[in-house]
């Protein structure tokens, strides 16, 4: 792949978007290798963490204009970058966005499926597409769902950007650093979420992601077929065991 590097080390998949030259926008080629990082990531069970990030001084800009200005990126490839996208919300590994500059249109709807966004104070993030005569894509249904109408109307009517620490008070980002920390502080929160046990992990960001889609009792039926598998698990049975012996200690 030219357009996107992934390098798979034990439990850590490190996804890079890899055109820096035009600040990681996608053209048709990118959402091929898009595609198929997602399809690689779902076929390695060992993965428990795949951290997604830009090369240069950007997390992606989203689409590549002079691409679909030229006419060689159409539908067919926006719904192609929308199904990788529902690809990862659906998968049961955590993704973590180390959003390290420029976070615009799809990449900023690229981020929105990732389960954690850690955003350097220097990105800027938006969503420009009404002045493309374009639509976000599916982030005008996950956006209002994470940040709320009134903010997620602000982003997508205006089309304009908004800095990082107006991004974590909208609750847009989880989290900002300094740029100057940033990958620091982004190998920091990897190593939180490996070390939580991957059973709960795993159920909690399935069961997390079905929030808004099920009516309570159907959801409390998930959740209760989720929680028989963590508490069999052996990955419980350890945490038991270690709560048994600092009590003993």
């Amino acid at each position: 792949m030219r357009t996107i590097r992934l390098v798979v080390e034990g439990a850590v998949a490190r996804v890079t978007l890899d055109r820096p030259e035009v600040l990681n926008a996608g053209n048709e080629e990118w959402v091929r290798d898009l595609g198929e990082v997602v399809a690689r990531i779902a076929r390695a069970p060992d993965v428990r963490v795949v951290v997604l990030t830009g090369a240069g001084r950007a997390f992606s800009t989203g689409v590549d204009l002079d691409a679909l200005a030229s006419g060689s990126f159409g539908l067919a490839d926006f719904v192609a970058w929308e199904d990788a996208m529902v690809a990862i919300e659906r998968m049961d590994r955590l993704f973590v966005a180390g959003i390290n500059g420029h976070c615009l249109g799809g990449g900023l709807q690229l981020a929105l499926v990732c389960d954690y966004r850690l955003a350097s104070d220097a990105a800027r993030l938006g969503l420009p597409a009404v002045k493309e005569c374009l639509i976000p894509s599916m982030s005008l249904y996950r956006l209002p769902r994470l940040i709320g109408g009134a903010r997620a109307r602000e982003l997508i009517l205006l089309g304009e950007p908004i800095d990082a620490p107006t991004a974590e008070r909208y609750g847009l980002v989880n989290r900002t650093v300094a740029a100057a920390d940033f990958e620091r502080e982004l190998d920091a929160t990897v190593q939180k979420f490996l070390a939580l046990p991957p059973a709960s992990v795993r159920a909690s960001k399935v069961l997390a992601a079905r929030a808004f889609d099920l009516e309570f009792d159907a959801f409390r039926r998930e959740m209760e077929t989720h929680f028989k598998v963590c508490l069999d698990s052996d990955e419980h049975k350890r945490a038991m065991d270690a709560i048994r012996a600092r009590r003993k200690a």
